[in-house]
């Protein structure tokens, strides 16, 4: 695994388990996930092929495939 996935892994995990320690539950985090990536695809530019992979995979998700990319982002961040 690449050190700069190993770091994104460890971050996220970090700001999860801060989150919960805060009471905000899974399901507000998640949204926050949502409306993050909402504004960071409009206002961020790609710098690399898999950011903009991920940017435009984004902008064609409907609702429920968001959620469902956003689950998985999540999911990953529990992860060890």
């Amino acid at each position: 695994m690449s050190d700069l996935l190993a770091s994104f892994k460890k971050t996220l995990k970090q700001r999860i388990e801060d989150g919960l320690k805060h009471g905000v539950s899974p399901e507000v985090q998640k949204q926050g996930m949502v409306n993050l990536a909402d504004m960071m695809v409009n206002f961020v530019n790609p710098d690399t092929p898999e950011e903009a992979l991920v940017k435009e995979l984004w902008e064609v998700a409907d609702e429920d495939e968001k959620k469902t990319l956003t689950d998985l982002v999540y999911k990953l961040g529990q992860s060890d």
